[in-house]
């Protein structure tokens, strides 16, 4: 398992001739290629529903492109090759929005974080109370990524300080050290702990600190369209193409998806 989780570019396509869905009278052999930028805790559910997008519009290439969302946004006005963005942080999506680099934003899912540990939980680790243990080898998101940020408040609530901490720059990464046995106990998204295929385990608390982890330690998801991805010739297409496939995000088979996934789609 790699270590360090950079952005990465995930290439999704089934190209086909025939018929592309760009545009209402598409021209038989046109293909039109889609830009989505999403967040790493996303990837599981996105590459699931760019097969289900693809094989549904055959004229269509879509290119997914995972990164964490402040650094997307940063450059996201200059990028013309990217048409949807799905933002792990409420807050960086409300600043590419004002302005102008995203429009439309919707809200349409919840991730959670949890405390996990290495299959077997060999230090027997119960709970958040645990992380204040010496003993354990401690790992955290870094305070400056929407993992950070559901955790700083996590910790602040329950008034728990770990101690002998490694900072992760997000919850793959920490994942990825979970399952190596390189820490000991980790607050990670509860979607790393579904796709670790059993080499990271959740500790399941009960009561209060359940509640806690489900309500403080909770991201919110948002997804937007990218104006600058419209800009070349093929931009109207390419808007058709972004707006079908917001329409499958928040659909109900992109809620079941989700769920799949590990993550909690939000109400219709």
């Amino acid at each position: 398992m790699g270590r360090r989780q950079g952005i990465a570019v995930v290439g999704v396509a089934l190209v086909c001739s025939g018929l592309a869905c760009a545009t209402e009278k598409p021209e038989a052999t046109a293909t039109v290629s889609l830009g989505v930028a999403a967040a790493p805790s996303l990837s599981v559910a996105f590459t699931d529903l760019i097969q289900i997008f693809e094989e549904e519009n055959p004229g269509v290439r879509v290119h997914l492109e995972l990164g964490r969302s402040d650094e997307i946004a940063e450059g996201l006005s200059d990028r013309t090759d990217l048409n949807v963005f799905a933002s792990a942080s409420e807050e960086v999506m409300d600043l590419a929005v004002a302005q102008g680099a995203a429009a439309e934003p919707q809200i349409f899912a919840r991730n959670h974080v949890v405390v996990a540990v290495p299959s077997g939980n060999p230090q027997g680790v119960r709970g958040l109370g645990d992380l204040s243990r010496p003993d354990l080898r401690v790992g955290l998101c870094a305070p400056d990524t929407p993992c950070g940020r559901a955790t700083e408040k996590v910790l602040s609530v329950s008034a728990v300080e770990p101690t002998n901490v490694t900072w992760e720059e997000g919850s793959r990464a920490l994942s990825a050290r979970l399952a190596d046995n390189e820490m000991d106990v980790g607050i990670v998204y509860r979607t790393d702990v579904a796709s670790s295929h059993g080499w990271v385990a959740p500790v399941s608390p009960e009561g209060r600190e359940r509640d806690l982890m489900r309500s403080a330690g909770t991201t919110r998801y948002v997804l937007a369209r990218v104006p600058s991805g419209e800009s070349g010739p093929g931009g109207e297409a390419e808007r058709v193409a972004a707006d079908r496939f917001r329409e499958l995000v928040t659909s109900e088979r992109g809620r079941r998806t989700f769920e799949g996934a590990g993550l909690d789609a939000l109400p219709e």
